[in-house]
């Protein structure tokens, strides 16, 4: 169940990157995001975190008892067995490099393309609601990069690092993995604290 839900949070993360994307660089293509299309993208968040969750119960990876609480992936046996090491290889690429790379690529477009529009539009001098918006869409996406970065890299770094036969300090996997835990409590706290419009958006939806 952890691992169930920390895979639909990235995958979720990733979705919401994307949309971002096609809002801010092909308006164009604005109609593509429908109700139909994102029940259809919820969808395939969750059967692609429940496969790669369930996969270990089939023989496909193990789990194994950390000893703090929780039941983990076990990356040891990765050492002796080429089945598990392929599992612990795919997860690290499909759900993890290639979600980072898809959020990086998408935010850096979305700046640039903000940039880009208000240096055409205010020849170099915008006003002052384009500065507050341009600073509102960079600081929102470079703290939501970030954040997933930190969050994720130090429990996908000592993943493969163990896969491979390296020993971890049972002090590093435990903070790694808090570090990893932690993503899903913070990001809306970001959304919240640094977007004029979510906040709107909350009001509106609770009628504060």
């Amino acid at each position: 169940l952890t691992l169930l839900f920390g895979l639909a949070s990235i995958n979720t993360l990733t979705v919401i990157s994307v949309t971002r994307y096609i809002k801010g660089c092909h308006p164009e293509r604005g109609h593509c995001i429908s109700n139909s299309s994102m029940t259809v993208a919820l969808v395939l968040i969750w059967v692609a975190a429940f496969f790669w969750s369930a996969a270990p119960l089939l023989g496909w990876g193990s789990y194994t008892d950390r000893m703090y609480g929780t039941c983990e992936i076990d990356w040891a046996k990765a050492n002796f067995s080429t089945i598990y090491k392929s599992y612990i290889v795919s997860i690290f690429i499909c759900c993890f490099f290639l979600p980072v790379t898809v959020m990086v690529f998408s935010y850096v477009s979305i700046i640039n393309t903000v940039k880009l529009s208000h240096a055409l539009t205010g020849l170099g001098d915008p006003t002052d609601r384009q500065r507050r918006m341009e600073r509102d869409v960079t600081r929102v996406s470079i703290v939501i990069c970030t954040a997933f970065i930190i969050a994720w890299s130090p429990y996908a770094v000592i993943s493969i690092w163990s896969a491979y036969g390296h020993p971890v300090p049972n002090l590093t996997s435990i903070l790694a993995s808090l570090f990893a835990k932690s993503a899903s409590f913070y990001n809306p706290i970001i959304y919240f604290g640094m977007s004029s419009k979510f906040r709107r958006d909350i009001c509106i939806l609770f009628r504060c």
